[in-house]
């Protein structure tokens, strides 16, 4: 199954106190850490970024309108721009590491036909919206369930979905909204 990846980027980064995508992780910016990391997951055919300001060299960048209107908003707009893939992967910038997820999730909506969205639960027990992967179908129909997509937890989208898988995370899903909680992996430095 082909398999495109919405690439959330678009927030304000209000924690971080930087644009996410452009904090340096060990010299490297975190949306080219990821980026890196896609290229390496079998079956990715497309990738989209969302955000207001990225201009990246060979990668679709969108934007939801108006920009900062939410991780739904931007999953909309990502998946706007994907082209004829059968599943849609949704990951966000600050966890770097999130894309060594993706086959573990892409293997249990194989083994599960009927499963609308496979999504990791972290280790802390919490439900990662935006470290999942969604029959393009089944996001279509769980967008649409929404009166409105803008200012929209990620959470409240697995509401639309009948069936969901849940995938124990290892780690790889974390998040880091501190330029504090980054340094554990590593020297950060803002561009």
């Amino acid at each position: 199954m082909s398999l495109g990846v919405i690439i959330l980027a678009g927030g304000r980064s209000t924690r971080m106190g930087a644009d996410k995508a452009t904090v340096l992780l060990d010299g490297r910016p975190l949306i080219t850490i990821l980026l890196a990391s896609l290229g390496r997951v079998p079956g990715v055919d497309q990738v989209v970024v969302v955000s207001p300001s990225l201009t990246l060299e060979g990668v679709t960048v969108v934007s939801e309108d108006p920009p900062f209107s939410g991780p739904v908003a931007g999953i909309a707009a990502g998946a706007d721009a994907l082209s004829e893939v059968d599943l849609v992967g949704v990951v966000s910038v600050d966890a770097p590491d999130a894309a060594a997820a993706l086959p573990q999730l892409v293997q249990a909506l194989e083994v599960d036909a009927d499963a609308d969205v496979a999504v990791i639960r972290a280790a802390d027990g919490y439900l990662q919206p935006l470290c999942a992967v969604w029959r393009i179908a089944s996001l279509a129909r769980a967008l649409a369930s929404l009166s409105s997509v803008r200012d929209v937890a990620a959470k409240k989208l697995l509401a639309g979905a009948e069936v969901i898988i849940e995938v124990p995370g290892d780690g790889s899903e974390r998040d880091y909204d501190t330029a504090a909680e980054l340094a554990e992996r590593g020297e950060v430095d803002f561009a």
